[in-house]
């Protein structure tokens, strides 16, 4: 899935922001998003299984959460013009992700500050019964 979040914010040519392949997370434990503003960071790939029916026959039927996080941190004092825009297009893509049997596709959007940086998280949420 972290493949092709990427391969979509390629596509969307977002101007004023870099796109990088790299973890967000280097071994300093300092987020490499912070040390490198307007660069659009996507994190690994996350996995949770919860049971939903489990028969004596060994029949299990769970509902399965896959998600990813992309990050871009930006001056806080001077945000970029089309930051509202950037954001738009990131929530966007949620739906362009292929997926067999997901059921639920959601994005959420959450910011935070970080010395003077504002910190924009994007997370894909696709959960399917398997």
């Amino acid at each position: 899935m972290r493949t092709q979040v990427i391969d979509r914010i390629k596509s969307l040519a977002i101007n004023g922001v870099k796109n990088t392949v790299e973890l967000p997370f280097d071994e300093s434990g300092v987020a490499a998003y912070i040390k490198n503003p307007k660069t659009i960071y996507v994190d690994n790939t996350q996995y949770n299984s919860v049971p939903i029916v489990q028969t004596l026959d060994g029949l299990n039927i769970n509902n399965t959460t896959t998600s990813v996080t992309v990050y871009l941190a930006v001056d806080a004092k001077n945000p970029l013009q089309q930051l509202d825009t950037i954001i738009q297009s990131l929530r966007g893509i949620e739906d362009s992700i292929e997926f067999d049997g997901a059921h639920t596709r959601e994005s959420t959007v959450s910011t935070n500050y970080v010395n003077d940086l504002l910190v924009v998280e994007v997370e894909y949420i696709i959960t399917r019964i398997n």
